[in-house]
């Protein structure tokens, strides 16, 4: 069983070269920063690697309902208000919306208004950044914010690809 998972085991490394790949492909003539899409690519290879049943961390959401459940809903109560403050609540918020909006564009375009949600992803990470401290963080998220509906579409583009060419897939290790 060890030479199987040696075949189909993807570190992190690898994981996060591939979806870089596939993004630079998807923006090389748009006017993002390298920072953005290392960050872009980041966020796929971390949601590729981590299941929807973690226990350890808060695993991403399912589907725009989810959304709405975990991030948008809870902020009517002075609780959850609060709780929508965390700049590192808020980035999971646009990460996961980025990945549904984005990666699984197709999926979700059937039951959901796709541009709400690309508006609500723009302000999770905007008031991300807005919260945070660490300047240079703070403004690759604005960043991030600002051609967020860019990325959602560099992600579903990407998405597209990979199902279309998964045959013709290639790895490095």
């Amino acid at each position: 069983m060890g030479d199987l998972t040696e075949m189909f085991g993807v570190n992190s490394k690898q994981a996060f070269d591939f979806f870089l790949r596939y993004l630079c492909e998807e923006v090389v003539s748009k006017n993002v920063s390298e920072m953005e899409t290392l960050y872009v690519a980041s966020v796929m290879a971390h949601y590729a690697q981590t299941s929807r049943h973690e226990a350890m961390s808060m695993s991403p959401s399912g589907s725009l309902y989810d959304i709405l459940d975990t991030f948008v809903l809870p902020g009517f109560t002075a609780e959850g208000a609060a709780g929508l403050q965390d700049p590192e609540i808020l980035e999971v918020a646009g990460s996961h919306t980025l990945l549904l909006v984005g990666f699984f564009r197709d999926q979700m375009k059937r039951q959901h208004n796709l541009g709400w949600y690309v508006r609500l992803g723009q302000s999770f990470f905007d008031r991300a950044g807005s919260r945070l401290k660490a300047e240079k963080k703070a403004g690759l998220l604005r960043s991030v914010a600002l051609n967020f509906p860019l990325w959602a579409t560099a992600c579903s583009n990407m998405s597209r690809t990979l199902r279309e060419e998964r045959f013709l897939l290639k790895f490095e290790s």
